[in-house]
């Protein structure tokens, strides 16, 4: 796959996730994170343009196999819940993180 098609993917993987959380802002309205999620995720999105190539190369490569994507799935959810990445090349270095205990 090639470098822009994954700075895609993950760009697109962010603003879904995005999208799906001002639907659970709009059904739980009292709860904040959803949204600030969101925003969150939608910094993310942007920032995908900027991840080391290096960096964007390991995390693809571990990002193949079903139990990664799970994996990565689960990550994705946990953002502005369980985790705050400030970049997306920061989510990307604690996906690397995750899969290989380095």
């Amino acid at each position: 796959m090639a470098e822009t098609d994954i700075r895609l993917e993950l760009a697109d993987t962010f603003a879904t996730q995005a999208e799906w959380r001002r639907s659970k802002a709009d059904e739980y309205p009292d709860d904040s994170r959803n949204l600030e999620a969101a925003e969150l995720l939608d910094k993310l999105a942007t920032s995908t343009k900027d991840i080391d190539l290096k960096v964007l190369q390991a995390y693809r490569e571990l990002l193949d196999g079903f139990d990664n994507v799970e994996h990565h799935s689960e990550m994705i959810g946990e953002i502005g819940f369980h985790s705050w990445p400030e970049t997306a090349e920061e989510f990307c270095r604690e996906y690397i993180a995750d899969r290989t205990g380095v």
